[in-house]
């Protein structure tokens, strides 16, 4: 009971300060880039679909890195379940 209601007061929490950040994105909002990639989008890129143009040119090392992490974190999840296997 007691785990209960503990986890229902975190998800309480938890709800409470993303509906705070939510208010607060309105006041946050910044155009700047936006404008930027719809003016300079397919000039720089060469790509007529905008979300590829972002997803491939402007944030690939983004991306590269993103994935190597993931792979990293992968990797070492199944490296300890196998040696608990072992055990």
């Amino acid at each position: 009971m007691i785990k209960r209601m503990f986890a229902i007061i975190i998800l309480v929490v938890i709800m409470f300060a993303f509906w705070l950040a939510y208010l607060e994105i309105g006041e946050l909002k910044n155009e700047y880039a936006k404008n930027y990639y719809l003016d300079k989008g397919f000039e720089e890129t060469g790509s007529k679909n905008l979300v590829t143009a972002i997803y491939l040119d402007y944030r690939l090392f983004d991306s590269i890195f993103e994935a190597g992490i993931l792979l990293l974190a992968v990797t070492g999840i199944m490296f300890m379940s196998k040696n608990d296997e072992r055990r």
